[in-house]
């Protein structure tokens, strides 16, 4: 009976001491957690799309052809033909659904959106939005930028159907970036698209629905940009 006692108390002491010796656990700081000066650079062109199936007339060609006897020498043609048609029907559809938008800056209104929500999280002292690359001698000189793009946004096909239903989307990026070392500190892609579903018609018959439909799914991506860094500042990722 002595002997178990004193087995179990050394094995206690020496439970205890390796708990004591074990160094305490420490979470990782992230190469931004100091940052609380941020400057928001927006620039890149913006490709208004509106993505939908092709034109029918490929599929008829594509039935026809084998019917001629010629269809070796007139396929390329036809492939021709059916690039042509799409390019004009793809053109009139972007001329209709974007003649409400030519004046937004997809980028900037992002930009604006990530700077006043970026404020109001209070998790930096100053945040400012510049139009292009800061200059050399600019003052403040920012050591650290987060450079936000939109290469593409419009329309995007999200159910086939009859007809086909639609929704908007943007195509926004950011990347944050210490410009002393040219390092990458923190990246996001958002894919956002708008909650509406429905045929291309009545984006391009309404402007004024559309334009507020466009502009809300640029909000949201902005939004969304802004709580991805909070995030991802606060939680170490």
């Amino acid at each position: 009976m002595k002997h178990a006692v004193a087995l179990l108390v050394v094995l206690v002491v020496v439970a205890t001491s390796g708990c004591a010796s074990s160094p305490p656990v420490r979470s990782t700081a992230r190469p931004f957690d100091d940052v609380r000066q941020l400057t928001i650079v927006v620039s890149g062109d913006s490709e208004f799309s509106v993505l939908e199936n092709s034109a029918e007339p490929g599929r008829t060609f594509d039935q026809i052809l084998p019917w001629t006897g010629y269809a070796g020498l007139l396929k390329p043609i036809a492939d021709l033909v059916h690039q042509v048609i799409n390019w004009f029907v793809e053109s009139d559809r972007k001329s209709d659904a974007s003649a409400h938008v030519r004046d937004v800056s997809p980028a900037s209104f992002v930009g604006r959106v990530f700077e006043q929500a970026l404020r109001a999280s209070g998790r930096f002292d100053e945040v400012r939005v510049l139009e292009g690359e800061p200059a050399d001698d600019s003052q403040p000189r920012p050591d650290v930028v987060v450079r936000v793009t939109v290469p593409t946004w419009g329309l995007v096909r999200v159910r086939e159907g009859d007809p086909d239903l639609m929704s908007v989307f943007a195509d926004v990026r950011a990347e944050m970036v210490a410009r002393q070392t040219g390092v990458a500190l923190w990246q996001d892609n958002e894919d956002v698209t708008g909650p509406e579903r429905l045929p291309l018609k009545a984006f391009t018959a309404d402007r004024a629905f559309t334009r507020r439909q466009l502009l809300d799914v640029l909000e949201r991506a902005g939004r969304r940009l802004a709580s991805e860094l909070v995030y991802a500042q606060g939680a170490g990722r």
